[in-house]
């Protein structure tokens, strides 16, 4: 028998091919199979993805530094598993939007400026493309934390948070959904409470990373959040910035109420 894909001579009992490594079929196509080969090829569901978000939580520092070390089938690659959480951000946000009709950028501590609030929705509309962007920002801030440890360079601390935020991406999932299907709260309430706590996820990660003492991950955590929170102003002034460019904003909307 030969190859379907590269015309390769094949041995009757071959599972794969050893020229060019396609999968030999021997079944008809059915719903199951299709899913089987989809699933692999895309996800690989069928054995890392679940493995990955469980140890996630229970061994991270093995997730991690499996892929550092070379290690790459054990686990969903950082990427792969990064892309699942920011297209799952993107599902979550659709939701909230169009079908819960939860207003994402009204402010609970202030009145004024309610259209600029409204006016600014459009920022989720680019939100996948700024998970992108801002990953090496954040990659840098472990980095600059960590520095004195000496462990990870700047690439390896990207792979690390891509991981984590691809964690916390699919959390925001699972929990944000039925709470704003059960109950009438505001989005920026559940997102401030959120944030702290996927900085605190966060820096679990580093102290299982680099067998850190408990106070010593709390004042890193600390500076990241104060870096955290100037970065998200800094988003803030150039999203204003380009709807005001654009036109979704104008120099009006800012005025007090």
């Amino acid at each position: 028998m030969n190859c379907a894909n590269c015309e390769a001579s094949l041995r009757s009992d071959f599972g794969y091919c050893p020229t060019c490594g396609a999968k030999v079929v021997r079944t008809r196509l059915t719903l199951k199979n299709v899913w089987e080969d989809v699933s692999f090829q895309l996800f690989n569901l069928d054995n890392t993805l679940l493995k990955t978000f469980r140890h996630m939580f229970s061994q991270p520092q093995n997730v991690i530094n499996s892929y550092i070390t070379g290690i790459r089938k054990r686990y969903m690659n950082p990427i792969s598993y990064f892309a699942i959480g920011v297209t799952l951000s993107g599902i979550m946000f659709y939701i909230l939007r169009k079908v819960y009709e939860v207003s994402l950028t009204e402010n609970s501590f202030s009145d004024t400026n309610t259209q600029v609030a409204a006016n600014m929705d459009f920022v989720f509309d680019y939100q996948g493309i700024l998970s992108y962007l801002i990953i090496p920002l954040y990659a840098l801030f472990t980095w600059l934390l960590f520095m004195d440890k000496k462990q990870l360079n700047y690439t390896e601390h990207l792979v690390a948070n891509a991981y984590i935020f691809g964690q916390i991406s699919m959390l925001q999932l699972i929990i944000s959904l039925p709470i704003f299907g059960l109950f009438d709260i505001r989005y920026d309430v559940f997102n401030w409470f959120f944030l702290i706590a996927s900085v605190i996820y966060q820096f679990y990660v580093f102290k299982k990373l680099f067998n850190l003492g408990i106070s010593g991950t709390i004042l890193r955590g600390l500076a990241y959040l104060i870096m955290t929170f100037i970065l998200m102003i800094g988003i803030g002034i150039l999203f204003a910035i380009i709807g005001l460019m654009t036109g979704k904003l104008n120099l009006e909307d800012f005025a007090p109420k």
